[in-house]
């Protein structure tokens, strides 16, 4: 009887924390979105988000803050991160397309330079308990969701929010 109990209150406690720790989802109807127009050909997607840590044992938790729409077309340029702390965004498609990931500084860890009066240039690890990013992308009715990963040398590659967008 007492083994059954221990096992019984084991997969609850299992279960319980499992689901704590899948990555948070929320949807944006990109009609909703400020100056998107669903008739334009080409449109830049301007997405503010909000990361910080969470209580669930030090995970990010992501918000999308807002969303605004221009007309225009992407350049393909964009900053190279060197840090091995990074935000990695991963379109995904409803038809067959290339889910070429676009990488972000981490808001929450960061490296600095730091000199000192000897001359001596060293990189410091900032930590932060709060943080936002800004992505642009090309608006494309292809896209069904965005899937955003932090990655650190510490835990690898950790899906830590999804968001859906609708038309």
């Amino acid at each position: 009887m007492n083994f059954r109990l221990f096992t019984y209150i084991t997969f609850c406690l299992l279960f319980m924390h499992l689901g704590s720790c899948t990555p948070r989802q929320s949807a944006l109807d990109l009609n909703d979105v400020l100056r998107f127009d669903a008739t334009v050909a080409e449109q830049i997607l301007f997405l503010q988000f909000r990361v910080n840590f969470g209580k669930k044992g030090g995970q990010e938790e992501v918000e999308l803050v807002s969303a605004v729409a221009g007309n225009g077309k992407l350049k393909p340029f964009r900053a190279p991160v060197e840090s091995p702390y990074k935000i990695e965004v991963v379109p995904r498609y409803s038809v067959s397309a290339l889910e070429t990931a676009m990488v972000y500084q981490h808001p929450l860890f960061q490296e600095v330079e730091v000199h000192d009066p000897s001359g001596v240039i060293t990189r410091k690890k900032n930590y932060q308990k709060e943080g936002a990013f800004t992505m642009r992308m090309q608006a494309d009715h292809n896209i069904e969701k965005l899937d955003i990963y932090s990655v650190t040398p510490e835990r690898g590659k950790i899906k830590i929010y999804t968001l859906k967008l609708k038309q």
